[in-house]
């Protein structure tokens, strides 16, 4: 007899080779059914393209693309409504997980009740004919049992038989089983004391020990949100067990979980009920009398546990997730119902107001770790960096009184928002992975982590994920924005164009459709965008936006006026001296020392963070102020050690600049030798393939003329990076230059003439461009 794997409402049978969900079947072709039985047999694990590859087509030579194309019938076969239910998740880059718990049963009907029942009946009949007696060394005479007698024994035991029968059939209808992609709704407690602190705090404390183990999948705040507007409820209304089993019916969850606290004597009664979305029947429940008020976080969180078990959670996982509340938390309700409070505000876009009851909360509890890190998040939508750093680093110093969702999130904070380390990031957030794979914040760290690593393709294939996973705005943007920086502008168009039919807007997106039209020449639309985006709220965004445009095509003097006009636009003063960094480090690189060293000097030291000076420290390189460029890069690299750009890209780009104003190309590029890897990383300072455009003027100043093409070829080969600053066409005249030096005069003129074309209506007092077109009249002459 065949096994036969269940998962969910599916039973895939391999010796009929078929697919049932419910009992109905589902069409499969042969090759999808051999993907799909593979995965079912490797729940919960990578498994990789080649090794699906090998184990359905053994040594056929099969491409990629077929592969895909079968996990995409599969997903339409499994009924994939939302990226949010995948049973077939995609790992980037290296296979698939089937994330649903299977459960390997006999192949044929469960017949163990049925065959019990016929058991029972036949002793009665036996007994009912002829009672069986004990052997005894004396046989002692017995009266008989009366005949009529007889039978209501065996009636008795019949009745008891089928009572016994459909319990076990019963307690088999009501059993709670949860496949990985089963979502559970949270209700709000119902509070019957007279007590409303209990109200947010319990709410939190639940969340929390829910949250706190892979195998429940809670539905996420957004989605509530969410559900709530489509059910035109207030998102500040109350959900109690009847909404929340509006959501769940709404969003296909599985159950909802409520509790209630109310009086009992000099203490309380509390009760937790796992409940049926439909009917509202009790499918679980568990409840505790709590002695005195600074015990109920703790027995809420044993409560909790004792419930997780009856909806199915494995021994293992509950030992091995089940931090104590009091401790993850506080035992202080006061000091919890702030901190929610606080959450409340933070989603509601008031960050200012969140963190005064932050600021509350840990007061009352100086070691609410996870409170620091909502501040430490709350501080960063402010702008106000150095509060940020120092409450990421408070909850990183309490993070072993957390769970372990939360204490790596903790880690993972800590290391990209305060010491830089994306490498230690990147780290943290595999192993989160490991344990939470369908977390998408965890999938948007990922994101961030290759974006800061230099892996772009990766970046833009993670940010989609996401994408799908949690269609929002802000990770459209993201996702379309990473896409762009992977240069796959017709993908970057499609997301584009799923963003307008969703209807998600936000200034990121209107930026990068902008950035993408002029990226791909469609001119008519960058003059339409900017008309239209130049009068709308996000005004001083696109005026800087278009600035960007002008100095791509050398127009220096009108970039600088929209500028003037964006300042006029904005309140937040380091975004401005950003700018004005930005615009020295352009002039520097035009040859218009004297104006960049007029913007260098409108950058005041007292208002400029790290990323501002670091970006200075190259506009002062390339002006030829090294020796304050020298001072301030020390100063850096020794407030950053453990910063991997700092350390591994920033720094070393300025040093080399340093060594070209020395006229030490050699010194130049052994600086970076290093930073090759890191290429194509984003900062918050400058990228745009920095180091390869200093190498690449390195290597022209060695007279390696090949080495040098290399490097500009690069900038070139990455529009996405390029396309918002002036070392993007400086790479097509600094290529020519290179060209020249091998000989290929053809191709040089060739460089010439594409920058020259797009540099056709740039200031005719750019030193850079007289140079050029100097050179290229030489060459014509040739």
């Amino acid at each position: 007899m065949s096994s036969l794997y269940r998962f969910g409402q599916f039973a895939l049978d391999p010796g009929r080779r078929t697919l049932s969900r419910a009992d109905s079947p589902v069409s499969l072709t042969p090759k999808a059914f051999d993907v799909l039985l593979f995965l079912v047999q490797n729940p919960n694990r990578l498994v990789t393209k080649e090794e699906l590859l090998q184990a359905v087509w053994g040594d056929t030579v099969v491409e990629e693309g077929n592969l895909t194309q079968y996990i995409s019938h599969l997903r339409k076969a499994l009924d994939h409504n939302s990226e949010d239910s995948r049973l077939i998740v995609t790992i980037s880059r290296k296979g698939y997980q089937f994330t649903a718990r299977v459960t390997v049963v006999a192949g044929e009907p469960d017949i163990t009740t049925h065959a019990t029942f016929q058991a029972a009946v036949t002793e009665a009949s036996k007994t009912d004919e002829r009672p069986v007696e004990s052997p005894t060394k004396e046989k002692v005479p017995k009266s008989p049992t009366p005949r009529p007698l007889r039978k209501w024994f065996a009636a008795v035991a019949l009745l008891a038989v089928i009572s016994g029968a459909f319990w076990l059939y019963w307690r088999h209808r009501i059993r709670v089983t949860l496949s990985a992609t089963d979502t559970i709704v949270l209700a709000g407690v119902k509070n019957e004391t007279s007590d409303p602190v209990f109200d947010d705090a319990l709410d939190t404390a639940l969340r929390y020990e829910m949250e706190q183990t892979p195998y429940l999948n809670i539905l996420g705040i957004d989605k509530v949100f969410g559900t709530l507007a489509q059910l035109n409820l207030p998102l500040t209304t109350k959900l109690m067990p009847e909404v929340a089993r509006q959501v769940c019916l709404h969003t296909n969850s599985k159950l909802v979980i409520s509790q209630s606290i109310g009086d009992a004597g000099n203490g309380y009664h509390l009760q937790m009920r796992a409940l049926d979305c439909g009917s509202g029947a009790t499918l679980a429940e568990e409840q505790a009398d709590i002695g005195k008020r600074n015990e109920v976080v703790h027995e809420l969180g044993v409560t909790a546990a004792r419930l997780r078990a009856k909806l199915g959670e494995p021994a293992d996982s509950l030992a091995r997730f089940n931090q104590p509340l009091e401790k993850a938390l506080s035992s202080s309700l006061e000091s919890m119902q702030a901190g929610a409070q606080g959450d409340k505000l933070y989603l509601a876009g008031n960050a200012e107001e969140a963190v005064k009851l932050f600021q509350r909360a840990v007061e009352l509890d100086p070691n609410l770790a996870v409170t620091y890190g909502r501040m430490g998040a709350a501080y960063l939508f402010l702008g106000n960096t150095e509060l940020s750093e120092a409450s990421y680093t408070r909850a990183y110093q309490l993070r072993d009184r957390l769970t372990e969702k939360d204490r790596l999130n903790v880690e993972i904070n800590y290391y990209s928002n305060v010491i830089g380390d994306w490498e230690k990031e990147y780290s943290s957030v595999l192993r989160f992975l490991e344990i939470f794979p369908r977390d998408v914040l965890a999938h948007a760290n990922l994101r961030a982590a290759f974006v800061h690593l230099g892996q772009p393709d990766r970046a833009a294939d993670e940010g989609a994920e996401v994408a799908r996973l949690r269609p929002s705005s802000y990770y459209f943007g993201s996702a379309i924005q990473s896409i762009r920086f992977a240069s796959r502008f017709n993908e970057a168009k499609s997301w584009l164009a799923k963003a307008e039919a969703l209807k998600l807007d936000n200034s990121l997106i209107r930026r990068e459709r902008l950035i993408v039209a002029f990226a791909t020449g469609d001119r008519d639309n960058v003059e339409k965008i900017l008309k239209e985006d130049e009068r709308d709220k996000y005004r001083g965004d696109f005026l800087r936006e278009h600035s960007l445009i002008e100095i791509q095509q050398g127009r220096f003097h009108s970039a600088e006026l929209l500028r003037l006009q964006a300042l006029e636009q904005t309140s937040q003063a380091s975004n401005a001296d950003w700018w004005v960094v930005l615009s020295a480090l352009e002039d520097a690189e035009a040859g218009k020392d004297v104006q960049a060293r007029r913007y260098e000097s409108e950058a005041p030291p007292s208002k400029r963070d790290y990323n501002d000076e670091i970006a200075l420290a190259l506009a002062l390189a390339r002006s030829g102020r090294a020796e304050e460029a020298g001072k301030l890069a020390d100063k850096i690299s020794a407030e950053r050690p453990e910063d991997t750009l700092v350390q591994h890209y920033l720094i070393p780009a300025i040093r080399a600049a340093i060594k070209l104003q020395q006229h030490d190309p050699a010194g130049a590029i052994e600086l970076l030798r290093g930073t090759a890897k890191y290429d194509l990383a984003v900062t918050s300072s400058f990228d745009f393939l920095y180091p390869a455009y200093i190498r690449g003027l390195a290597y022209l100043q060695l007279g390696d003329g090949r080495s040098a093409a290399a490097q500009f070829q690069k900038l070139i080969d990455n529009p996405g990076f390029t396309v918002r600053h002036v070392t993007g066409p400086l790479a097509r005249l600094q290529l020519g230059r290179a060209q020249k030096m091998m000989g290929d005069e053809a191709a040089a003129r060739k460089s010439y003439e594409t920058f020259l074309d797009l540099w056709k209506n740039a200031d005719a007092d750019i030193p850079i461009y007289q140079q050029a077109e100097a050179e290229y009249a030489r060459l014509a002459r040739d």
